[in-house]
């Protein structure tokens, strides 16, 4: 006698923007998945995305009557905007979905907790898209800390820069410190594998403008210190379109990821390309990377082929710690976690 075939998880996105239809390809490649129905606030999107999945879709917030119309519905990838995502995964919790939520999980802590909460409540599981921990490079440099190549970890350093044309769509939207420094944040935690005891954070402009920064020192309750950079002022043509350097430093040895040396680069009169090779590249017509890594992880979470590597506390920590720089920007001076609310 032999195991009956496992039914593919079906699911919707709520979201089809650019990570959204992403994720809403992948959905319709995996064996895993099978996507039911697509609901954007955009119809322009939301029917692109549907067409070319040929699945139905839903505009505005008609989340609920996507759910009334297709009961089949098991989980939900939510990929709305940062500051957009409380009333859609409230709405799939409730509904009994599992949800995996594009980063942060919330731009406040108390939408996190409730969060964590109702997905308790509701028996589902609730994943956020740190998707690093699916890039085979981060996995790698994990593993050689887990073994402790390294030593005691003594201090991480990460390094991310973009430009201010990348940051027109959320200035002024939400705090800068929700934005992209949850990558970072994640992945500090991730390797330390410690709670973070105090936070300092500085910037040019108070984090908030076009062309400004974030600079973040963590101090771990282990005592190794963590120093996160993020800086999105430069301009396009100031060295690689985005830099991103990762290391950790112990007591034994050093490891170190550069995340956009991607192997590739194309080079014409005028400037240069780097294409994809770890995000979502097309490898002869299907999307891989870690983009489909991370939503096969999650729809095996779902069947209980295995245990989510990221869970609704991992999502939480980081939004607590997001919500304290955010404190000692506008504060201008140190935070102790101890004394964080979740408000």
């Amino acid at each position: 006698m032999t195991d009956a075939p496992l039914q593919p998880v079906k699911t919707a996105v709520i979201g089809p923007g650019r990570m959204g239809g992403l994720y809403a390809r992948i959905l319709d490649q995996l064996a895993l998945t099978r996507l039911v129905a697509v609901c954007g606030y955009g119809e322009v999107k939301a029917r692109r995305v549907a067409i070319e999945s040929g699945v139905p879709f839903y505009t505005g917030a008609r989340f609920r009557d996507m759910f009334a119309d297709h009961p089949e519905i098991e989980a939900v990838v939510v990929a709305t905007s940062e500051w957009a995502h409380a009333d859609p995964v409230g709405a799939c919790l409730e509904s009994g979905k599992h949800v995996l939520v594009e980063k942060p999980m919330a731009t406040s802590p108390s939408d996190a907790v409730r969060m964590v909460h109702e997905a308790g409540r509701a028996g589902v599981h609730l994943m956020v898209c740190h998707s690093l921990r699916f890039d085979p490079r981060f996995a790698a440099m994990r593993q050689a800390v887990s073994r402790g190549d390294v030593g005691e970890v003594l201090h991480i350093y990460s390094r991310r820069a973009s430009q201010p044309e990348a940051v027109d769509r959320v200035l002024g939207r939400f705090p800068l410190a929700y934005w992209l420094l949850p990558h970072d944040i994640d992945l500090a935690l991730w390797t330390c594998g410690s709670a973070v005891d105090r936070v300092r954070a500085y910037a040019r402009s108070g984090g908030s403008r076009r062309q400004d920064l974030i600079v973040v020192v963590m101090t771990f309750e282990c005592g190794a210190l963590a120093v996160l950079e993020n800086v999105w002022g430069s301009p396009t043509r100031a060295g690689r379109p985005q830099n991103q350097l990762f290391t950790v430093r112990g007591t034994a040895g050093v490891v170190e990821v550069l995340p956009y040396e991607t192997g590739v680069a194309v080079y014409r009169d005028d400037d240069v390309a780097y294409p994809d090779t770890s995000v979502a590249p097309d490898v002869h017509g299907q999307t891989v990377g870690m983009s489909r890594s991370l939503i096969r992880h999650f729809a095996g979470a779902v069947r209980d082929l295995w245990k989510p590597v990221i869970t609704p506390r991992d999502g939480l920590a980081v939004v607590r710690i997001a919500s304290a720089i955010d404190a000692s920007l506008k504060e201008g001076r140190e935070i102790a976690m101890s004394t964080m609310r979740d408000v």
